[in-house]
């Protein structure tokens, strides 16, 4: 049997008792449901201290803000929900505590609904207690008064005069004292400390049920893309922030990682079609709560709230919004619950390298909400990537991407992902590089903080031959995306085209630290070795990729350049048969005879792979697999052809 003692009982709490509470919230703060939550841990670690201490009036919400937030003493309570929304926090984390305990614990501790007051709850056979003369069942009951709240004070209990003589005296300085700090760390937002770069750390999933991650996930990175157009804001990308997810480092360790000012942090519950999203704005250099916020909403409202929130956090940022991107964050647009929930797992799939699952979603979303632009974004982006990665023809691919991404600008022009998808389809498709060079321009116009959008840039850069504009821009992206494997990749691949091997391997090691997905590492550091002429270890890296014809022809190149011509041949068949299929392969066969010194044969494939309109042409300039072939005059004529612009104009990028 459980038996309950509240800190305003008559009974003084006993020290073995004191010490069994100690000792269970260090357990309870070490556990799985308080992870990465250094705030919830502080609050609870303050409220349990000040109850075992019997200081009562300090368990009270202005007090708590001054004390726990730093908020003057007396601020508005009415406006500034941010005791509530941490206390509601902690309700919550307590509850999967102790949900998820495989066996009873022998002490617990709650805060009801309401009361920032904790109750600590014990197993009778270990703690015994006195009996209370008045409670038949044994248990030691008191009279309800767990409302300590501005408005409904906790009811007086009778005391001796000497007793309520030395409460008193205690709330005076305990009084006094929060008087003293909230002036001390109570300061307004001065021009010179406005927070001008943030980060969004991963909203938890507070639904209960693990199979919902998807969900808070995809909403942070809605949030992320969101509130990524506030004019002069920097907000780091979600690739990065999302490897925080769990941390148990603090938000100054976090925002210090990453060079931000300020940290968002929150959290997403779900049930049915309603969800409630609560959100927290962190100085993360003082540790200072800003502002807190809870939105209740319908899964049909979910782009009203989204703007709500980027609304919210340029005003406290004191960022003037101009009238477009007021409007932007005005708009209303109902949408089918359905649709925002297969378009959210469809999401899940992207960025965990299924693009194959998760079009199939996304067409599943279009059909319940044919109105749903950012499923038709995704479904743009989901194209592009399986024809990029060689996993659907190329002319079909992107043909596809070139077509959802048009169908969401026109339904929607105020997201950068679909100017980026119809800028990438332009160029494999068509080599059509104005199209790509003014679709980047509107990306960025939209959203500066689209580090995809910087990274394809870089690419385009690269492509260009321009080796040092190509990584002054990488490094800008690298500022929006510095902790993902994905964007050291990213810097891998510009360092390679730009001949710098051994940078290029550098940042290949800083990505494998990352632990990223093995496929991903592989085929750069393939290039990369042989480029270095570790030609065994690059050749390895190319079989682990089974026969996909991208890897083949860069192994089939590797094969030729260490002089193993028979097993170089033995790929060409491979790729002559990946062409029938899906008619990709014709570019990689060129550069297997490239490697081969077998020039005329290389031309010839390479007239194939123009005729083909094949992506690889893009990389005709830059590509060192054709670095045999450059002093030819057909070579020259090639490069001619397929339209490369001299110097394009950069887009303006912060």
């Amino acid at each position: 049997m459980m038996v309950q003692w509240k800190p305003d009982s008559d009974d003084p709490m006993q020290p073995e008792r004191a010490e069994a509470v100690r000792n269970h919230l260090k357990e309870v703060l070490a556990g799985e449901a308080f992870k990465g939550g250094r705030r919830a841990q502080d609050f609870l670690l303050l409220v349990v201290e000040h109850a075992l201490a019997d200081r009562i009036d300090n368990l009270r919400e202005r007090m708590l803000g001054a004390e726990m937030f730093g908020r003057p003493v007396d601020y508005d309570t009415a406006n500034d929900a941010v005791v509530r929304v941490k206390a509601n926090e902690v309700r919550k984390r307590l509850a999967q505590h102790y949900r998820n305990l495989p066996h009873p614990s022998s002490v617990r501790i709650e805060m009801q609904a309401g009361s920032y007051m904790p109750q600590f709850y014990f197993e009778t056979p270990s703690l015994p207690i006195p009996q209370d003369p008045l409670a038949s069942t044994g248990e030691y009951l008191l009279p309800n008064a767990s409302q300590p709240s501005e408005t409904n004070p906790l009811p007086a209990q009778p005391r001796p005069m000497f007793f309520v003589a030395s409460l008193l005296l205690a709330a005076l300085a305990a009084l006094s004292a929060a008087t003293w700090y909230g002036l001390q760390h109570w300061r307004p937002i001065s021009n010179s400390h406005q927070i001008r770069s943030i980060a969004i750390l991963p909203l938890l999933n507070y639904s209960g049920d693990p199979k919902q991650d998807y969900f808070a996930d995809g909403m942070t990175e809605e949030l992320t893309t969101e509130i990524g157009q506030i004019p002069t804001l920097r907000v780091i990308s979600r690739t990065s922030t999302m490897s925080y997810k769990g941390t148990r480092k603090t938000l100054p360790e976090i925002a210090q990682e990453l060079h931000v000012d300020g940290i968002l942090e929150g959290s997403v519950e779900r049930e049915g079609n309603r969800i409630r999203v609560t959100t927290q704005l962190i100085d993360a250099r003082n540790d200072r709560h800003i502002w807190a916020q809870t939105y209740d909403r319908d899964l049909t409202s979910v782009l009203e709230l989204q703007s709500d929130v980027a609304r919210a956090i340029a005003d406290q940022v004191r960022i003037e919004l101009t009238p477009q991107k007021q409007a932007q964050f005005s708009r209303v647009r109902l949408l089918n619950p359905e649709a925002v929930d297969l378009y959210l797992q469809a999401v899940q799939r992207l960025n965990t390298g299924n693009p194959s699952n998760a079009i199939d979603l996304l067409r599943s979303a279009i059909d319940k909400d044919p109105g749903y632009a950012a499923a038709h974004s995704a479904l743009a982006d989901a194209y592009g990537w399986s024809g990029d990665a060689g996993w659907m023809p190329y002319n079909e691919a992107f043909a596809l991407q070139k077509s959802e991404a048009l169908k969401a600008i026109a339904l929607d022009d105020s997201r950068p992902e679909p100017h980026l998808a119809l800028a990438l389809a332009a160029l494999n498709q068509n080599w059509d590089w104005q199209t790509q060079d003014k679709e980047l321009k509107r990306a960025l116009a939209i959203n500066a903080n689209a580090s995809t959008v910087h990274w394809t840039y870089a690419y385009l850069l690269s492509r260009l031959d321009q080796p040092n504009q190509a990584i002054a821009e990488a490094r800008i992206a690298e500022q929006l995306d510095p902790v993902s494997s994905r964007s050291f990749v990213n810097s891998a691949f510009v360092y390679y085209f730009a001949r710098q091997y051994d940078n290029a391997l550098k940042k290949m090691q800083e990505a494998a630290v990352l632990h990223p997905d093995a496929l991903e590492i592989r085929f750069p550091l393939g290039d990369i070795y042989v480029e270095k002429g570790l030609y065994n270890q690059g050749i390895q890296e190319f079989k682990e990729l089974g026969e996909l014809p991208h890897a083949l022809g860069h192994l089939g190149n590797a094969y030729a350049r260490q002089g193993r011509t028979a097993e170089a041949r033995a790929t060409l068949p491979k790729l002559k048969t990946s062409i029938e299929k899906t008619g990709i392969g014709v570019y990689e066969i060129a550069l297997v005879y490239a490697g081969l010194g077998d020039k005329d044969s290389a031309f010839e494939w390479l007239e194939k792979a123009y005729q083909a309109r094949d992506k690889g042409m893009a990389y005709l300039k830059v590509d060192p697999c054709l670095d045999p072939l450059r002093s030819d005059p057909r070579f020259a004529s090639l490069v001619k052809r397929v339209g490369f612009p001299e110097e394009p104009a950069k887009p303006n990028a912060r």
